[in-house]
């Protein structure tokens, strides 16, 4: 079983995306995508988001909401995404993707969807809603 984590990082009604530098032989389809890495069996996905995420020089903070999902183009892959709130710094991402860019979130699915499954869309789409009417 292959095991990575990924980080939803929000900026208010935007969301982090990065750029694969290659094809990703477990989702081929995707190209942008939150950051992630790979993890170890033995890893702890809480520890490694915090330590993967501090080397992009962002300040952020854990929200406390995390999603355990997999994908169905790729059911021996789990993912671990926690959801992150953007507090400042630019991201510096070229070691480990090719680009990054911050995309609203009400436009994600026009970047990809094989990354997420039902219940990361509703709440992305909860938070854009609220973004949007200044809930």
């Amino acid at each position: 079983m292959n095991r990575r984590v990924s980080a939803a990082v929000i900026r208010g009604n935007n969301i982090l995306l990065v750029k694969l530098k290659e094809q990703d032989r477990l989702m081929p389809r995707a190209t942008w995508v939150f950051p992630f890495m790979e993890l170890d069996e033995d890893s702890s996905p809480r520890k490694e988001i915090n330590e993967f995420i501090s080397k992009f020089g962002l300040k952020y903070s854990v929200t406390g909401k995390v999603f355990t999902y997999t994908p169905t183009e790729s059911p021996k892959l789990t993912y671990f995404l926690y959801v992150l709130e953007y507090l400042g710094g630019e991201p510096e991402v070229s070691r480990f993707f090719q680009a990054y860019k911050w995309v609203p979130i009400k436009d994600i699915t026009a970047y990809s969807t094989s990354f997420m499954d039902g219940e990361v869309s509703k709440y992305l789409n909860e938070i854009s809603y609220k973004e949007e009417k200044g809930v």
